[in-house]
């Protein structure tokens, strides 16, 4: 693959292998509920502002930990059965996008996307000096994910999120390898979904037909709902909207056959994760379902009714209890 090299300096990191044990049995901060037939336990504790995750070929867990750098968690039987935690990069400019690709690592900043020479066997990256794949990536955002790089807000609400080519709550598509050794702009990627305000997670569906068409998982973080808006009561913007499972398709062909990316529904729609949250004072959701598409009310012309055709604003294929911050 053709990158272009950038100075280390942009990135200060430590390339180290400190490794620390954590034996199995540690008890959760919280209780955790799982569906029927699944079960969970702690992996780690006490690791810092845990952010992104993929597992090497060795069934490594790389993990980004956001204002420390990244890390390697794996299953070990001794000194007893736990996991070693062992730090790959050490750097506070990290902050959520990871991927494994081989030997390269790719790895997201908030204001580009980072290749670095992976060695699976000593889960340790090579001193020479690592690769920017994408740049210029909108820097005063909140994160950023990589290899499909996704954008967030720069504020909530964001107006700017309703126009796909300001990059707000975005997700562009680089192809792999680059067509020069200069790499890409982030203003060159192929813009394949708006409007997902946060996403968080990305997987392919392996078992999609085969044809020109990518099917892509997005895990999106819903925004709260503003305290301005007199049709929601405290109480109600507890539990809703909820978390969202996107499903995003988009084309890989010529260019002439994409078709335009669609809008996922932020910062004008929403999801009903529970309707019946404040029946005396939010009675209008009495009768509404669980994944249900609402308008937030931040434009007019964008009511619940627009916000429930799917031309417009494509609804999740799976909604999630919101996420507790």
């Amino acid at each position: 693959m053709n990158f272009f090299p950038a100075l280390v300096l942009l990135l200060p990191q430590v390339l180290c292998a400190d490794s620390t044990f954590q034996p199995l049995g540690s008890a959760f901060k919280y209780p955790v509920a799982t569906f029927q037939g699944f079960s969970a336990r702690v992996a780690f504790s006490n690791l810092t502002a845990p952010r992104g995750i993929t597992f090497d070929a060795n069934q490594n867990l790389l993990v980004v930990e956001r204002g420390f750098g990244i890390t390697a968690l794996t299953q070990v039987t001794s000194p007893a059965a736990g996991w070693n935690r062992t730090v790959v990069i050490e750097s506070p400019d990290f902050t959520q996008g990871i991927q494994i690709d081989g030997r390269n690592l790719y790895a997201s900043t908030g204001s580009a996307v980072w290749v670095f020479q992976y060695d699976i066997a000593t889960k340790s990256v090579a001193t020479t000096p690592p690769f920017v794949l994408v740049d210029g990536l909108p820097s005063d955002g909140r994160r950023t994910t990589a290899v499909l790089v996704a954008t967030a807000p720069l504020e909530d609400p964001d107006p700017l999120a309703r126009d796909s080519s300001t990059g707000r709550s975005t997700i562009r598509r680089f192809p792999v390898p680059a067509p020069s050794s200069s790499g890409y702009h982030f203003n060159d990627g192929q813009t394949v979904a708006y409007g997902i305000r946060n996403p968080t997670g990305f997987a392919f569906n392996p078992n999609a037909p085969r044809d020109s068409a990518k099917h892509l998982f997005v895990v999106d973080n819903a925004a709260e709902l503003s305290a301005n808006i007199t049709k929601f009561s405290t109480v109600f913007a507890v539990s809703n909207p909820a978390d969202e499972l996107q499903h995003v398709q988009y084309a890989v062909e010529n260019d002439n056959t994409i078709p335009p990316p669609r809008f996922y529904g932020y910062p004008d729609c929403a999801t009903v994760w529970d309707p019946q949250a404040d029946p005396s004072n939010v009675p209008s959701f009495l009768g509404t379902h669980k994944g249900t598409q609402f308008s937030v009310g931040l434009n007019q012309t964008r009511d619940d009714v627009w916000c429930s055709n799917a031309t417009n604003n494509v609804p999740p294929v799976l909604s999630f209890e919101v996420c507790a911050t």
